[in-house]
């Protein structure tokens, strides 16, 4: 009966039951500091990591794109095909965060066509054309990172985030001022192809084959132009209108003297009137094909 007296009165019993507490207590207070500061930022920071790791695909896309466009242009009857993969998602850290993030990656669900038109050294308009391009986008669904998309059209590739958008490889388009005269070359990309929209945490692949070149307007064949106006929509027109309107400061063209851009919530006319020069106007359409997911 003592020792058991003994034991219920004994101080030893009740430090240790105390310090059990209080470690408890400062276990979950580390952990739940832990979960809310230092998971989150390191997140954040793979799925940065994985942006970068988009980026760096959709920058492939482009350029193989163009092999397809040059191979095409040499030969005709040309049907090479490419595969590029794209990272869907990310930003998983092993035992303490290993969730991923997910995108989504699509073909022609996007807007993206052109109309051009000019005026002759005759003063007659005449329409070079209407196009349907098409486009191939990726679009982030991050749980920490701020969400990006990524674009493909026309030969850009265009990176917007908060509805920001910024035009990170040239599209192929030239222009060049000589004396008397501005040569202006453009290369349409097509992306032909159903609409296709996956959504994925894994790779999903890119499938690519040259379908055609065409060249759609010269000055050899055509005629030379006093005016060339290019409307184009888009999803990112400010992107497109900074990228024409550099192109024709670099080529030492003045604004609202030898040309305009007129940019609208979803569309750009970019409009060429330089004074006392002709225009060659040089113009090609390489059509890709392009598809996603199970061939």
């Amino acid at each position: 009966m003592n020792s058991v007296k003994q034991l219920f009165e004994s101080e030893s019993a009740v430090s240790t039951v105390v310090s059990f507490v209080l470690l408890l207590g400062l276990f979950v207070t580390v952990l739940a500091v832990f979960n809310a500061h230092y998971i989150p930022e390191w997140k954040a920071d793979a799925e940065k990591a994985h942006m970068d790791d988009v980026y760096d695909d959709i920058s492939q896309l482009k350029a193989r794109a163009d092999m397809l466009s040059l191979a095409s242009s040499i030969d005709e009857n040309s049907t090479v095909s490419l595969s590029i993969p794209i990272k869907m998602g990310g930003g998983d850290i092993p035992i303490v965060g290993p969730t991923k993030s997910s995108g989504i990656i699509s073909v022609n669900d996007g807007i993206y066509n052109m109309d051009i038109t000019g005026i002759n050294s005759t003063g007659s308009f005449i329409s070079l054309g209407s196009y349907d391009l098409g486009t191939i986008g990726y679009a982030s669904n991050n749980g920490y990172y701020v969400d990006q998309s990524f674009a493909y059209e026309n030969g850009a590739v265009i990176v917007s985030q908060r509805e920001r958008s910024l035009m990170k490889l040239d599209p192929s388009i030239s222009i060049k001022n000589q004396s008397g005269t501005l040569l202006v070359d453009l290369t349409l990309m097509e992306i032909a192809g159903d609409r296709v929209v996956i959504t994925s945490n894994g790779i999903e692949e890119v499938k690519l084959t040259g379908d055609d070149w065409v060249e759609e307007f010269t000055p050899t064949k055509n005629e030379s132009l006093t005016n060339l106006t290019i409307s184009m929509n888009t999803s990112y027109p400010s992107a497109w209108a900074k990228y024409l309107n550099d192109s024709a400061k670099n080529a030492d063209l003045a604004y609202s003297g030898d040309y305009n851009v007129d940019q609208g919530d979803d569309y750009v006319i970019f409009d060429l009137n330089p004074s006392g020069s002709r225009i060659d106007f040089y113009l090609h359409k390489a059509t890709v094909d392009a598809k996603v997911g199970t061939f």
